[in-house]
Parts: structure tokens; sequence; C-alpha cells
């Protein structure tokens, strides 16, 4: 049965790694639409701290700039916490159970 944990846990990681790889290589500018049927792209880029993509527009309202900007959302730091602390119950479980056989 702990095997089958690990093995879930190391399936779920390597998909959410895979995933944000994923958007890390698509995140250029052709990526940003300013809005979903929009011809207007803003300039791409890449944010570590919540990890996923940033993408910035400059609009023009009446004569003034405006900068907008959509950054990746903090619910992203919760799965990456979910999951450390997922992996770390798991070695410690480990540990308990060679401790347990010795």
């Amino acid at each position: 049965m702990f095997i089958g944990w690990v093995v879930l846990w190391l399936i779920t990681t390597a998909s959410w790694i895979a995933l944000l790889g994923l958007e890390w290589y698509t995140s250029g500018p052709v990526f940003c639409p300013l809005t979903p049927d929009s011809s207007v792209y803003g300039t791409g880029g890449w944010s570590w701290f919540p990890p996923g993509r940033v993408c910035s527009w400059e609009v023009t309202v009446a004569g003034d700039t405006f900068t907008i900007t959509e950054e990746p959302p903090l619910a992203r730091l919760g799965v990456l916490t979910l999951l450390a602390l997922w992996g770390a119950s798991l070695v410690t479980l480990g540990r308990r159970r060679q401790q347990g056989t010795e």
C-alpha cells in the first residue's frame, strides 16, 4: 500500500511539473491575447513566484496609456505546498516503517 502512495505522489508531482514546463515553453507573446477573440497581443514573460506565465499589455484609453498585467494565480503555491507536504509525510512514513522492521 505504501508503494502505491509513493507512485501516486510521483505521478502527481511529475504531471504538475510537466504542465508548468509546457506553460513555460509556450510563454511567448503569441499566447498573450488581450481577450480570447482579440488580435491585440501583449508581451509574455515568466514568474517563478508563483510559477506561471505573466502577460502585459499597453492600452491607451482617452489619450492615457495604462499597463495591464495578468499574473499567475496564487493557488499554484498552494498546490506546491500540498505536494511538498505529501512528499514529506511519505518520507516520514517510510522511515518509521523502516525502523519498525529493524
